[in-house]
């Protein structure tokens, strides 16, 4: 009887031990940071489909796509698709040899341009007796649709679009190769076009081959907005040795971002921008013979309120370093570091004389405007977003810049004096003396007028216009400058200066050769047809009344 009691009482321990081991297991959960489950079934004789799981742990970063490799005989692994573009776990791959095996391995792409290891390698022969047994990838055991935005070459994009998994697979292979298809996710919402008809679109949005497209614009935080476009197709055997940057400032005005990447990355951020602001871009490719494609579709987006950002973003802790302490980890996950919010701008600047000013730091503001008023001379390099404190002032960089100008050189003339002659040597004497004093006088002359302001006044020749425009309440003039600088600009409003709209001062500033400025109508004058003046260091270039300006 007792052997009997200590029997089942060993046995119920052992059992308890065990369940509890089972459901302290069934409490874990692994977290994965590659695409797990790979799998490849030959559905035909000259197709395989691939089937994963996504990574369940991305540390907060957004999956885009996933990279298709396949393996070689020699045991390497080349890129078959770079990125599918899409968040569905399952792709197919036609066009294989039948009876040929074949390997692959997937690796997840994430919308920082970075990727994670590959996933396990998935083996599989396509046979003449291969057909389709894939698992539907809805949980529910319910086929799903595809939902997707798709955009031509054009850039014009067809937003929502469901079609059935079957087109969408074809689709794969039909489309012209810059199209392009974003925001894909598994849906069960009814089907609202077709292969048919989506190719159909996109056959009517194509653009020239010669032109790169399509470019896509996407706001990425308040300030910054990444560009991504495609090469030119037709290249008339040239080399692209960089792209055009251009911002849309006003309908027909354009301003240059950057007047060539030097490289051949078809991706570019723009930075830094003002938050909950609309822009508008445009690319064109720069060849090695300096020509130049016609310009992209414009891409429009706007950036991000700084309240919506910081609600969208969330503060990752990184996995505790297996070598650490757990009370070091615990520490860490507690206490996860904040980045520090980076509001200004740091550069170098290289004035036109070659003068370089290292570590200048300016306001976004300031920033945005130096770079459309700056001398086209003066280069900017090693941009970066900072949050250290402001160290100048765009009127600082403006005088700074003025200072180191190049001089230019005179060039004073050379006398030759002819050789005496030995049989007229009174005569040369005097000849020699009166040359000698003419080509003096010439010099003096020629350096005196080329060093008065007369001189300046004749050579220099200004070409701009005024328009006027309303926003609101309020009336302002604008003057587009299209001839040489106009230096310590004032415009006045009868005799009072008036404030220019970008600084809030009506102190004088320099109007370069190509830029835009304007300033503010006193509300004094919004109705009385006031008399407009336009100076220049004192000197008046123009005068006109308010209601005799075209409206802007």
């Amino acid at each position: 009887m007792k052997k009997g009691l200590v029997v089942f009482a060993t046995l119920l321990i052992f059992n308890i031990v065990v369940l509890s081991i089972n459901n302290a297991d069934a409490k874990t959960q692994v977290q994965t940071i590659i695409p797990t489950d790979l799998v490849a079934t030959a559905v035909s004789p000259t197709q395989i489909d691939l089937h994963w799981n996504a990574p369940t742990q991305n540390y907060g970063k957004v999956i885009t796509g996933y990279k298709i490799e396949e393996r070689l005989s020699s045991g390497a692994y080349y890129v078959l698709v770079e990125n599918t573009g899409s968040t569905i776990t399952v792709y197919s791959i036609t066009g294989l040899t039948t009876g040929k095996t074949y390997a692959y391995r997937v690796s997840a792409v994430y919308s920082d341009d970075t990727s994670t290891d590959p996933s396990n390698t998935a083996y599989a022969t396509p046979t003449t007796d291969s057909t389709s047994s894939m698992p539907s990838s809805s949980p529910t055991g319910q086929e799903t649709n595809v939902k997707f935005d798709f955009t031509p070459s054009d850039g014009t994009t067809l937003v929502g679009t469901v079609i059935t998994r079957i087109d969408y697979q074809q689709l794969q292979y039909e489309k012209d190769p810059r199209s392009l298809i974003t925001n894909v996710v598994s849906t069960l919402q009814s089907i609202n076009n077709n292969l048919k008809g989506i190719l159909a679109y996109q056959n009517s949005h194509l653009s020239d081959d010669t032109v790169p497209g399509p470019l896509v614009a996407k706001a990425v935080s308040p300030t910054q907005i990444d560009l991504s476009w495609l090469e030119p197709i037709e290249k008339y055997s040239k080399v692209i040795i960089g792209y055009k940057i251009e911002w849309k400032r006003a309908p027909g005005d354009y301003v240059d971002v950057d007047d060539n990447t030097g490289n051949r990355t078809t991706k570019y951020s723009v930075y830094p921008l003002s938050p909950g602001t609309t822009y508008t871009y445009r690319v064109s490719a720069i060849y090695n013979d300096n020509t130049r494609t016609n310009p992209s579709n414009e891409a429009t987006t706007t950036t991000m309120l700084v309240q919506q950002y910081q609600s969208n973003t969330t503060t990752i802790t990184p996995p505790a370093n297996k070598n650490t302490s757990t009370s070091t980890s615990n520490q860490q996950q507690n206490n996860p570091v904040s980045q520090p919010t980076q509001n200004n701008v740091k550069f170098d600047l290289m004035a036109p004389d070659g003068t370089n000013l290292n570590g200048v730091i300016l306001t976004q503001a300031d920033y945005q405007q130096f770079i459309v008023i700056k001398d086209p001379r003066s280069m900017i390099s090693n941009v970066m977003q900072t949050s250290d404190t402001i160290n100048n002032s765009l009127a600082g960089l403006i005088r700074f810049q003025d200072i180191h100008v190049p001089k230019p050189t005179i060039i004073q003339p050379t006398v030759t004096t002819p050789a005496p002659d030995s049989s007229h040597q009174d005569n040369s004497l005097v000849q020699g003396v009166a040359t000698y004093v003419i080509a003096l006088l010439s010099v003096g002359a020629i350096t005196w007028f080329a060093r008065t302001k007369i001189a300046k006044k004749i050579s220099k020749e200004y070409h701009f216009t005024l328009e006027k425009y309303q926003e609101g309440d309020n009336l302002y003039v604008r003057i587009r400058n299209s001839g040489e600088t106009i230096e310590n600009s004032v415009i006045f409003c009868e005799k009072e200066a008036c404030v220019w709209t970008d600084t809030n001062t009506s102190k004088p500033r320099h109007i370069y050769e190509g830029s835009i400025s304007a300033v503010k109508i006193p509300q004094t004058y919004v109705d009385t047809n006031p008399l407009i003046i336009i100076k220049s260091t004192k000197k008046s270039l123009r005068k006109t009344r308010l209601d005799d300006m075209a409206s802007g």
